[in-house]
């Protein structure tokens, strides 16, 4: 049984705050790539795609990074290759490790990507002011700092 003190926490906890504005984001981005001829990937793939940041990653360290299984992960990935946005080749110092990659056409997906960021960073600006942002990026910078929560 949860308590009323529990109740309200539940409500308005950190992490479920992020939830929710990752949520309106990312359906925003999702709206805004419908357009494009990025229109079929999937928002649960976009996420894998946007963990790469553009690295070169072996996909062990990928499904661990996103806290996915190393099935999901080689789904989502493999959906991306059919898609033409990523590619995967064997790792060098390997035979059977895989490492995954941006292609050309996922450089596109990522300045797509980084144009729809910038218009929610303004629209985040005119909601809470410059200086707000500034501090909210800089608290989830130490939040997201190596050893923190």
């Amino acid at each position: 049984m949860i308590d009323k003190r529990d109740d309200h926490f539940l409500a308005d906890n950190i992490k479920g705050l992020m939830m929710s504005v990752l949520g309106r984001w990312n359906a925003q981005m999702d709206r805004g790539r419908q357009a494009t001829e990025f229109a079929g990937i999937r928002e649960s793939d976009m996420r894998v795609f946007g963990q790469l940041r553009g690295r070169t990653l072996k996909l062990s360290a990928l499904h661990r990074e996103l806290g996915m299984s190393r099935q999901a992960a080689q789904q989502a990935v493999a959906r991306l290759v059919e898609h033409g946005v990523l590619q995967v080749t064997l790792a060098e110092d390997s035979k059977r490790d895989k490492v995954v990659s941006v292609t050309d056409k996922g450089q596109e997906l990522r300045g797509l990507a980084a144009r729809q960021i910038r218009q929610l960073e303004t629209q985040c600006v005119e909601a809470i002011g410059a200086e707000n942002t500034e501090v909210l990026r800089d608290l989830l910078k130490q939040l997201g700092a190596e050893g923190k929560p």
